[in-house]
């Protein structure tokens, strides 16, 4: 087999069986795609038929190793690691599938990588935002403050928030569900502030199409100006604007607030096994980086106040 017949069936197994989202998607296919580029470029021949039985452990070392070389698109350890994560779960399709015996990823080796921790944004600095009169009371404002009010009550991710739909709601109940990475769902508590913000901003809505006699997607929960469900851009923009005005971290995205649902429960004492269900983590270990940003916290905490500090 070829390796862009390979690329082809590990592309429509990722779409049919695995549902991984759009961007998962093209990550990986962008990944086997700059392989084959590699690979082809190391021929003389146009349009190569790349055969999986001449790619061996020494081939993607030299692959791996040229990003790292590449000093001026400047590839990140993480950038490095998916790559190779890419590599071996490719080559784990095709040896489940037997299309390939041979797996040449096997001995491949992951960067270490350093600790980040997620961006907080303080308490205090949140919940007076949320709570101040910076929001107009036209429907505009309205929907700004619900998704910001929803961002951090629930802690869900910019492509729940954009998909999430009005049948998703349980005003009575106050809880939503979400269909998270994999197409898993979940249910999700929220607060009474964020349902209220939530129904404010759709009674409000609902009259402002009406009266400008614009056709608009009903069954989402936030739409754009145009009536169309909200895309990334104009989430990051909304969050970006809002948290500007509390906070100088560079990172002001929806996943700050999601990193600040889950940090600040963890201050308040809740037990992080509820946490990942909450956060939809399929492995505890990646909800235990929020027990770090705790206790750097507490740590800061105990040097700023006290005296042996």
């Amino acid at each position: 087999m070829n390796l862009i017949s390979a690329i082809d069936k590990f592309s429509a197994y990722l779409i049919n069986e695995k549902n991984y989202s759009k961007n998962t998607l093209m990550n990986y296919i962008k990944d086997l795609n700059d392989l084959y580029r590699f690979l082809a470029g190391t021929l003389e021949e146009s349009n190569p038929k790349i055969e999986l039985k001449y790619i061996d452990e020494a081939t993607l070392k030299g692959f791996i190793a040229a990003f790292v070389r590449d000093k001026e698109s400047n590839y990140s350890k993480r950038t490095i690691s998916r790559k190779i994560s890419t590599l071996k779960s490719f080559y784990k399709f095709l040896n489940r599938k037997k299309l390939f015996s041979e797996n040449p990823s096997r001995k491949l080796v992951f960067p270490k990588l350093g600790k980040n921790l997620p961006v907080v944004l303080e308490e205090s600095s949140l919940a007076g935002m949320l709570d101040s009169r910076i929001f107009t009371g036209d429907v505009w404002g309205e929907r700004d403050r619900a998704i910001m009010e929803l961002l951090y009550s629930s802690g869900i991710r910019l492509n729940e928030l954009i998909n999430l739909s009005i049948d998703m709601i349980d005003i009575d109940n106050m809880t939503i569900r979400v269909k998270g990475k994999g197409r898993k769902e979940r249910i999700i508590p929220v607060g009474a502030v964020s349902v209220g913000a939530i129904s404010s901003y759709l009674e409000k809505r609902d009259v402002y199409f009406a009266e400008k006699g614009i056709e608009y997607n009903n069954g989402v929960v936030f739409n754009a100006k145009n009536g169309k469900k909200l895309y990334p851009a104009l989430v990051n923009r909304i969050t970006n604007k809002y948290i500007s005005g509390i906070s100088e971290q560079k990172k002001k995205s929806p996943h700050v607030l999601r990193h600040s649902f889950a940090t600040h429960l963890l201050d308040h004492g809740a037990d992080i096994r509820a946490v990942k269900d909450l956060l939809g983590h399929s492995s505890l270990s990646t909800t235990q980086v929020y027990t770090h940003v705790s206790v750097e916290r507490l740590k800061k905490v105990y040097q700023k106040s006290h005296p042996k500090g």
